[in-house]
């Protein structure tokens, strides 16, 4: 779901409000997402640097054994850049067939790493809810999306062991 979480880089198509024709900006996702549909700007794709970040996360979380601190905003911009990738490959049937390939291919990958990603750290975040329920210290190196399951799952451990 896109909420306003990632600033996404464009470039404006057809002026709009104050932005000119071939400015480039950043803009909050739900924006981008609007405005690339209505055909206002084009997106510029940024998912093999999203890429190479879920990977540094990735190997990160691997190299250490509690749960680390990732990027602000990563996993929305991952959300983006899938919703991005896949419209734009159900959608452009003008363009040549290597540029299809290869943005099927960053979709995929993409879609690998994420999950990837959220599989392990929420190994980790079981983990740590086992033995450190609803501590701060563990609080502040999840995402905003990991808080909530880290807080709602903690809520249940607790009661069922009677420890509230």
């Amino acid at each position: 779901m896109l909420i306003g979480k990632a600033l996404i880089p464009v470039k404006v198509l057809r002026s709009f409000g104050t932005w000119k024709s071939g400015d480039t900006i950043l803009i909050e996702d739900w924006k981008a997402k609007e405005l690339w549909e209505s055909g206002i700007v084009e997106i510029i794709d940024e998912s093999e640097k999203i890429i190479r970040e879920l990977d540094q996360v990735i190997a990160e979380e691997k190299a250490n054994e509690p749960i680390m601190p990732i990027p602000e905003g990563l996993y929305s911009r991952a959300e983006f850049y899938i919703y991005y990738l896949e419209n734009y490959v159900k959608n452009r049937v003008e363009i040549d067939i290597d540029v299809i390939n290869a943005k099927v291919t960053k979709l995929s990958n993409l879609k690998k790493k994420y999950q990837h990603l959220k599989k392990l750290r929420f190994k980790k975040i079981l983990t740590a809810i086992m033995f450190r329920p609803a501590s701060l210290e563990i609080l502040s190196r999840l995402s905003p999306e990991e808080r909530k399951i880290y807080l709602q799952i903690s809520q249940i451990r607790n009661e069922w062991l009677g420890e509230s």
